[in-house]
C-alpha cells in the first residue's frame, strides 16, 4: 500500500509539474507573439542593428523556477532536441536573441513530452494491478466458501447431524465433486473470456491509435506541402523606394528572425550577379528531411501493426474454418453411423426371421417323424381307391407346406442379398483423426480431445451416437466412391461414342473416296471415247456436217466439265488427306485417353476393394462392440435392479 501511495504521489507531482510547464510555455509563446508583432521589417542596416539591440533584453529572460536545469527530465528533453537545435545555435551565435528563445522553447516542449510519457507509464500499471487484485479477491472468496462448506459437512458428519436426502451418499458426493469441478471450469472459462475481451479492447485501442496517427501524419504532410509550396513560390519583396529599379535591395531580403520557422517564407531569390547577397541557411531543407524521416518511421510502424493485425485475423479465420470442418465431419459421421445402425437392425430382423423359419422347419420335421413312428399298419382289405385318395391328400398337404417354406426362404434370400449389397455401401468412420492432440495457437485447447471419449464412457447413448457417426461417415465415403466410379464410367462411354463416331467418319470418307474413284473411271472412259471419235473425225472417216458441229460443241462443253471435275477431285483429295491425318491423330489421342481411363478405373476399383475390406473389418468390430454393449447393458440392468430392491428395502425400513 505504501508503494501505491508513493507512486500516486509521484504521479500527482508529475501532473503538477506538467501543468506548471504548460503555463510557462504559454507565457513564453505570448511574449514571443508580442515581440514579433512589435518588430518591423528593416529597410536599412542601421534599423536592423537597432532591432537586434532591442532583442537583447528578451534573451536575458530568467529560467523558469518550475523547470530546473539540473533535473533529469530537463536533461532528457534537451538531449532529444540537441540534434535539431544545433544547426541554428551555430549559425546565429552572433545575433543570439532568437536562437536562445528557440532553444528554450524546444527544451520546454521536450520536458513537457517526457513528463507526460512518464506520467502515463506510472498510471497505467496501477489500473491493471487493481483489476488483478479484485479478481484474486473474488477467487479467494470462492475458494474459502467451498472450504467452509466442506468443513461444515465434516462437522455435521462428526456430530451425527443428518438431513433427509433423496440421493444416496455416493451420488451426493459425486454431485458435490461435479459441482466443484464445474465451478473451477466456470472460473477458467470466465478468465479466458476476460482475456479475450481484454485482447479485443487492446486491438480496438490500437486501431484507434493507428487512425489517430494516420490523421496526424496527414495533417503534417499537408503542412509540409504548404511550407514547401510557399518556399518554392515566394518572390522577393520590393522596396517602395526601388519600385522602378529591377535590382532588389539586399537589406530587404534579410530574415527578421534567424532561427524562426518563418525563414522558409521570407527567403528571397536574388539574381546571380548581386554582390551583397546574404548567405542563405539550409534550415528549410533540414526541417523537411527530419519531418519526412519521422513520417517514414511512423509509416513503417503502421505497416508492421497492420501486418500483425492481418495475421491475427487470418489466424481467427483459420480457426473458424477448422471448427466448421470439424462440425461437417461430425455430421457426416453421425449420418454414416445412423445408416450402419439401420443396417444392423435390418440384419437383426432378417436373422430373427431366419431363426423362426428354422425352428418351424425343425418342428415340422419332428412332427412328421412322430407320425411315421405312430402310424398304424394299414389293412390289406382296403380298396385301392381309398389308398389313392389318401396318398393324394397327404401329397397335397406336404406340397403346400413345402411351397410356403420355399416362398419364405426365397424372400429371406432376397433380403439377405439386398443386405449384402447394402453392406458394401456401409462405411464406418475411422476412430482416430489427424491433428488430434495439437493445441490451438489462440484458444489453447485440444483440437480433437473429445473424439474417442465414448470408448472410455459407460453411457450407452454416447456409444450409440458415436457408432451412428462412424456409420454415416462410412456411408458417405462409399457414396463418394460410387459417384467417382459413375463419373469414370460416363467418361469411358463418352470416349467410346467419340471413337465410334470417328470410325463412322472414316468409313464415310472411304465410301466417298470409292465413289470418286468410280466417277473418275467413268470420266476417263468418256474421255477415251471422245478421243477415239476425234481421231476418226481427223482421219475423215466421218462426214462433217451440222450434226458434227453440234457434237463438237457438246464435246467442248464436256471437256470444260471434265476440267472442273478434275479441279474438284484434286480439292476433294486434299480434303480427304487432311481428314485422314486428323483421324489418325484423333485415334492416337483416343487410345491414350482410353489407356489413361483404364488405369484410373483400375485404380478406383482397387481403392474400392480396399475400402470394402476396411468396411468389412469395421463392421466386424462394430458387431463385437454391439455384443459388448449388450452384455454391459444387461449387467447395468441387473445392477439397477439390485439397487432398486435395496432402495425399496431401505424405504420400508425407514417407514417401519
Amino acid at each position: 500500500m505504501t508503494e501505491k501511495t508513493d507512486s500516486l504521489a509521484c504521479a500527482e507531482s508529475e501532473l503538477a509539474q506538467c501543468e506548471a510547464e504548460v503555463g510557462t510555455l504559454l507565457q513564453i509563446i505570448s511574449e514571443l507573439n508580442v515581440k514579433m508583432s512589435a518588430l518591423k521589417i528593416p529597410r536599412d542596416p542601421r534599423d536592423y542593428e537597432t532591432q537586434t539591440q532591442a532583442c537583447k533584453p528578451v534573451s536575458e529572460l530568467k529560467p523558469s523556477p518550475l523547470v530546473p536545469q539540473n533535473s533529469p527530465v530537463a536533461h532528457r528533453g534537451t538531449a532529444s532536441v540537441k540534434s535539431f537545435t544545433k544547426q541554428y545555435s551555430e549559425k546565429y551565435e552572433a545575433t543570439g536573441c532568437s536562437a536562445e528563445l528557440w532553444t528554450k522553447l524546444q527544451e520546454v516542449l521536450s520536458t513537457l513530452e517526457s513528463s507526460a510519457v512518464r506520467g502515463r507509464k506510472l498510471v497505467t500499471p496501477h489500473v491493471h494491478d487493481d483489476k488483478k487484485a479484485q479478481e484474486e479477491h473474488i477467487s479467494a472468496a470462492r475458494n474459502t466458501w467451498v472450504h467452509a462448506t466442506q468443513v461444515l459437512v465434516e462437522m455435521e458428519r462428526e456430530l451425527g447431524i443428518s438431513y433427509p436426502s433423496a440421493l444416496p451418499t455416493k451420488e451426493r458426493q459425486k454431485y458435490q465433486k461435479e459441482v466443484l469441478s464445474l465451478s473451477k471450469l466456470n472460473r477458467k472459462l470466465s478468465s479466458s473470456l476476460q482475456k479475450y475481451q481484454e485482447e479485443q479492447k487492446k486491438m480496438e485501442e490500437s486501431i484507434l491509435e493507428i487512425e489517430e496517427e494516420k490523421k496526424r501524419l496527414r495533417e503534417k504532410l499537408d503542412e509540409l506541402k504548404n511550407k514547401w509550396l510557399i518556399t518554392a513560390s515566394c518572390s522577393p519583396p520590393r522596396s517602395p523606394s526601388l519600385s522602378f529599379s529591377r535590382t532588389p535591395s539586399p537589406h530587404w531580403a534579410s530574415p527578421p528572425f534567424p532561427a524562426s520557422p518563418l525563414i522558409s517564407r521570407r527567403m528571397p531569390i536574388s539574381p546571380l550577379g548581386s554582390p551583397s547577397r546574404p548567405p542563405r541557411p539550409s534550415s528549410g531543407n533540414s526541417v523537411l528531411e527530419t519531418e519526412t524521416e519521422h513520417l517514414q518511421r511512423s509509416l513503417e510502424r503502421l505497416k508492421s501493426r497492420n501486418e500483425r493485425l492481418t495475421a491475427a485475423l487470418e489466424r481467427r479465420k483459420s480457426e473458424s474454418e477448422q471448427i466448421s470442418m470439424a462440425l461437417s465431419r461430425h455430421e457426416a459421421d453421425y449420418s454414416a453411423l445412423h445408416m450402419a445402425l439401420t443396417y444392423c437392425e435390418e440384419c437383426e430382423e432378417a436373422y430373427s426371421e431366419l431363426m423362426c423359419l428354422h425352428e418351424a422347419r425343425k418342428g415340422q420335421n419332428a412332427a412328421l417323424a412322430e407320425q411315421e413312428q405312430t402310424a398304424p399298419e394299414q389293412t390289406a382289405n382296403l380298396n385301392t381307391a381309398n389308398e389313392e385318395s389318401s396318398c393324394t391328400t397327404v401329397s397335397t398337404q406336404n406340397s403346400l407346406s413345402s411351397e410356403e417354406f420355399e416362398e419364405k426362404t426365397r424372400v429371406i434370400q432376397q433380403r439377405i442379398g439386398r443386405l449384402k449389397q447394402d453392406r458394401a455401401a456401409v462405411c464406418i468412420p475411422q476412430e482416430t483423426r489427424r491433428g488430434e492432440g495439437k493445441l490451438s495457437p489462440d484458444t489453447g485447447t485440444l483440437a480433437g480431445a473429445r473424439r474417442l471419449s465414448y470408448l472410455s464412457s459407460n453411457n450407452p447413448k454416447e456409444e450409440k451416437t458415436a457408432l451412428l457417426h462412424e456409420l454415416v461417415n462410412a456411408r458417405e465415403e462409399m457414396s463418394e466412391l460410387r459417384e467417382l466410379i459413375r463419373l469414370k464410367e460416363k467418361e469411358r462411354c463418352s470416349l467410346e461414342l467419340s471413337f465410334v463416331a470417328h470410325r463412322c467418319h472414316g468409313s464415310a470418307g472411304a465410301a466417298l473416296a470409292q465413289s470418286l474413284r468410280e466417277e473418275l473411271e467413268e470420266r476417263s472412259a468418256d474421255q477415251q471415247r471422245i478421243e477415239e471419235y476425234r481421231a476418226k473425225l481427223e482421219c475423215g472417216e466421218l462426214n462433217p456436217g451440222p450434226r458434227s458441229h453440234a457434237i463438237m460443241t457438246e464435246l467442248q462443253a464436256v471437256i470444260q466439265r471434265e476440267q472442273t471435275l478434275k479441279r474438284r477431285v484434286t480439292s476433294l483429295r486434299e480434303l480427304l488427306d487432311t481428314e485422314m491425318l486428323e483421324c489418325t491423330t484423333q485415334r492416337r489421342v483416343n487410345k491414350e485417353e482410353v489407356t489413361r481411363l483404364l488405369f484410373f478405373h483400375n485404380k478406383a476399383m482397387s481403392a474400392c476393394r480396399n475400402a470394402r475390406k476396411k468396411h468389412h473389418e469395421q463392421l466386424w468390430r462394430i458387431e463385437r462392440q454391439m455384443t459388448a454393449m449388450q452384455e454391459r447393458h444387461e449387467s447395468q440392468l441387473t445392477e439397477l435392479k439390485t439397487t432398486l430392491e435395496a432402495l425399496k428395502w431401505k424405504k420400508e425400513e425407514t417407514v417401519l
